[in-house]
């Protein structure tokens, strides 16, 4: 190789510090860039946060899943690996819900006289009668939002604008719409599943119905009806009987520990002077409380015998219940169908209050929060940065193919 073909690092020096005009101008031309961009032309991203509690991070809704019995099958969510944020990512992300968060800045707009919705909606080609108008606005919508969900059961909706306002107020009308559409979802299921129930209940009701007036049938047929009419009343009139029988032992018996009292402080005697007059008040005591329980003696006697009498009868329809319960033992299916329809349809309700608390908005955007992106100190740095790169390439690159002047022999 010859030694004249190489060149110094001074050289090089030399070349590039030669054209340091070239280099500066492209360093003013750049800041002066990113001045124009950061004035006119801001980027300003704002950020919100869902959260999709389930039984894992919400106190209240371990208590309402354990009572609905959905407790089972978040573990089972959490077997096969699925992430709340990642579901509620996926029914988000879709041209429908863009169409609702537009729809809601829409009438925001009309309700509420905003500069920045009505020059975001001026930037729509179609005007607003069109049919198309609403699907255009959310597929720029769409274009200014993103989902992002690193975090588990937490869902970040990041958005971007030109504007602080409409950047605020993006962020958080898609929480709100995310949040209404995501239970919205989740009671509709819930509604279906209710639907479902009350027509399978209805029925088995009106089976369980049929197989009722079958057996009454059966009954009449048998001349048997009445005494089973008959027995509603006596299970009623023995239910008092027991109760008047066990308050009249219990008054008895109060009776008979106030009579022990008396004649014990008879025993012990009064002192003072009306020793004589409080004798004869705990004698005349002790004589009414005996003559009251005679009474009463007497009384839960006579109830006790009809209690007696009644038990008799209530032990011959036993044979009657035995077939009662006989006829229907054959269609127990129906009856344990009926009692497990009827609890499911009971933990519906709690599982709607389960869902109605499942996603909630944990963080709006605010507008002091909101600055443009890249800061401009940054956005200098950057331009500065990519001038005198661009400058140096291009320097090198004239150096390499630039013509050389062939010098003449001697």
């Amino acid at each position: 190789m010859n030694t004249s073909d190489e060149i110094s690092l001074h050289q090089i020096l030399q070349i590039f510090t030669r054209r340091w005009k070239y280099l500066l101008m492209l360093g003013l031309v750049f800041t002066l860039g990113a001045l124009t961009k950061h004035k006119y032309f801001p980027t300003y991203p704002g950020t919100g946060k869902l959260i999709i509690k389930d039984v894992r991070n919400s106190q209240l809704q371990s208590i309402i899943g354990h009572a609905a019995g959905v407790a089972s099958e978040m573990v089972t969510s959490e077997l096969k690996g699925e992430d709340p944020a990642v579901r509620a990512e996926t029914l988000l992300d879709i041209h429908e819900f863009y169409v609702g968060v537009a729809q809601r800045l829409l009438q925001i707009k009309h309700e509420v006289r905003n500069p920045a919705l009505d020059s975001f909606f001026a930037s729509v080609k179609k005007k607003e009668n069109d049919p198309e108008f609403i699907h255009d606005a959310a597929s720029k919508i769409s274009s200014m939002l993103n989902f992002n969900n690193t975090k588990n059961d937490i869902l970040t909706i990041e958005a971007k604008s030109g504007n602080r306002d409409l950047t605020v107020m993006l962020v958080n009308e898609t929480l709100r719409e995310a949040q209404k559409k995501l239970t919205e979802r989740e009671l509709d299921d819930l509604n279906r599943a209710e639907n479902y129930f009350k027509l399978e209940i209805a029925g088995v009701r009106a089976n369980l119905d049929r197989i009722e007036n079958e057996t009454v049938k059966k009954m009449q047929k048998g001349q048997i009806l009445s005494v089973e009419q008959e027995k509603g009343e006596s299970a009623k009139y023995i239910s008092e009987l027991k109760k008047n029988i066990n308050d009249t032992k219990i008054l008895m018996t109060n009776n008979k520990e106030r009579i022990l009292e008396l004649r014990k402080t008879l025993k012990k005697g009064a002192t003072g002077e009306n020793v004589g007059l409080a004798k004869f008040n705990e004698s005349s005591q002790i004589k009414v409380l005996e003559d009251q329980n005679n009474d009463l003696a007497m009384e839960l006697k006579t109830n006790e015998d009809y209690l007696k009498n009644f038990e008799i009868q209530k032990n011959g329809l036993v044979p009657f219940q035995y077939e009662l319960e006989k006829m229907n033992a054959s269609h127990d299916f129906e009856y344990k169908m009926y009692a497990s329809l009827n609890d499911s349809l009971g933990r519906i309700g709690l599982q709607k209050t389960y869902a109605k608390n499942k996603v909630e908005i944990l963080e709006l955007e605010r507008v002091s929060t909101v600055r443009s992106s890249p800061p401009l100190l940054i956005m200098v740095l950057i331009a500065l940065t990519l001038s005198q790169v661009l400058g140096i390439f291009s320097i090198y690159v004239y150096e390499l193919f630039k013509p050389t002047q062939v010098m003449p022999p001697y």
